[in-house]
């Protein structure tokens, strides 16, 4: 895939799998919203996640997106992690419009108006990136 079909691919709503080391360094694979943006993987997740707590511990990830029916694709990167600063509300806003819809987005995002300290947002940024088209 071109650099433009990896940002047009990516700006779907598809659920990604972030992959971490625990503490072993075995890789623990989780589902994950995501957004695109500028190069760079936003999430957000619960500060007592285990995901979290790996990458507090190791900040490096890798992100897999997918798409599961014929045509199949895939994009997956891999990179350092950082903890992004700032208003989470509108972060969680704009993704949960993005994968709920407007009504049930909004309402998502509601409990996370006042900035709950028990979440946190976040960046991959991609060192490699891999896609796969059938």
């Amino acid at each position: 895939m071109t650099r433009d079909e990896i940002d047009e691919f990516l700006a779907r709503p598809l659920v990604g799998v972030i992959t971490t080391l625990d503490a072993e360094g075995r890789p623990r694979a989780t589902p994950i919203w995501y957004a695109w943006k500028d190069g760079e993987a936003y999430m957000f997740t619960g500060r007592d996640t285990l995901k979290w707590r790996n990458l507090e511990r190791n900040p490096h990830a890798s992100l897999c997106v997918d798409w599961r029916e014929p045509p199949y694709a895939a994009v997956t990167m891999d990179g350092p992690v950082r903890e992004v600063e700032g208003q989470l509300y509108e972060f969680v806003l704009g993704m949960a419009l993005r994968y709920y819809g407007e009504e049930e987005g909004r309402e998502f995002a509601e409990s996370y108006r006042d900035n709950p300290p028990g979440v946190v947002a976040f960046a991959l940024t991609p060192r490699r990136i891999a896609t796969f088209r059938s």
